[in-house]
């Protein structure tokens, strides 16, 4: 009966930050089309990636949280519309600490499923995820390298434009999206060793 109250739950909460995201992402839109900005075409992509991940969310057995924070690297990525992939944040460029943040989200994401779901166990597993999330990335570097030869310069995923200007770009997003994942992995290896050191600590009384 829990059990079953916990999925209602997870359901409503995988619904609302659908819901609130979307919204969000389409008030974005009117601003980009009314700005003639070139993140207009990235709405296409981001609502297909937000939408493919709630849709998929049981198979992978996604958590809420990690919903959200998913929502939220998309967010992050489209308020780029304002102009903050030309500004620095901490000595780091914008566009470093997206890249980062996505590698973050997806180890987490990974790290769940796997654990979950399988098929990967053990130390295995930790490389599994590594090679998924640099898959991610270089698909994605692959897919903006194909926007610019298809459509020029401009801002946004599909075009090169501020904070991909450097010469070593693409290293510097992958080696970004390689230690958020590295963080990702560490955060949620040591939340589990911690639970389970305190299970025991209890079950031994």
């Amino acid at each position: 009966m829990k059990k079953r109250g916990q999925k209602n739950n997870f359901e409503l909460q995988h619904k609302i930050i659908l819901f609130i995201t979307t919204l969000i992402l389409i008030g974005l839109e009117f601003y980009a089309l009314k700005t003639d900005s070139h993140y207009k075409w990235d709405f296409i992509f981001l609502i297909l990636l937000l939408y493919g991940l709630f849709f998929i969310r049981k198979k992978i057995d996604l958590h809420p949280s990690h919903f959200f924070l998913g929502a939220l690297f998309l967010l992050l990525h489209d308020i780029g519309v304002f102009g903050l992939y030309s500004n620095n944040y901490f000595g780091f460029e914008y566009d470093l600490w997206v890249h980062g943040f996505f590698g973050f989200v997806a180890s987490l994401i990974l790290y769940r499923t796997y654990v979950l779901k399988g098929p990967y166990k053990g130390w295995f597993m930790y490389i599994a995820i590594i090679a998924v999330v640099l898959g991610f990335s270089a698909f994605h570097e692959l897919f903006e390298y194909g926007g610019a030869l298809a459509v020029g310069e401009g801002e946004g995923v599909l075009f090169i434009g501020a904070g991909d200007l450097d010469e070593w770009d693409t290293q510097k997003d992958m080696f970004n999206n390689l230690i958020g994942g590295l963080l990702g992995l560490f955060l949620y290896t040591t939340k589990n060793l911690f639970y389970q050191s305190k299970k025991s600590k209890i079950k031994n009384g």
